[in-house]
């Protein structure tokens, strides 16, 4: 019996203007705009939490197997009314 388990890996990079615009050109034709996007895009604001003693902050840096994050999000420009995710 195999048992497969999630690992999961970000990998983020620096791009100019010039490689955004290539880079969309050729992978566009293979994607779908996002339906709740203007023109397939938005704009995403998080706002992550952290304990006194930084605990979330070290279970990321030691790469614990379970660990938390807590993060407020709201998306495009809101304001107080509006709608955000606490996740």
């Amino acid at each position: 019996m195999v048992i497969e388990i999630f690992r999961r890996r970000e990998q983020k990079y620096l791009i100019t203007k010039e490689q955004y615009a290539e880079l969309v050109e050729n992978i566009s034709s293979y994607m779908r705009s996002d339906k709740y996007g203007k023109d397939g895009k938005y704009t995403v604001k998080s706002l992550y939490f952290e304990s006194p003693d930084n605990k979330i902050y070290f279970e990321t840096k030691n790469k614990l197997k379970f660990r938390q994050k807590l993060r407020l999000r709201v998306y495009e420009n809101t304001d107080i009314n509006g709608t955000a995710f606490l996740k």
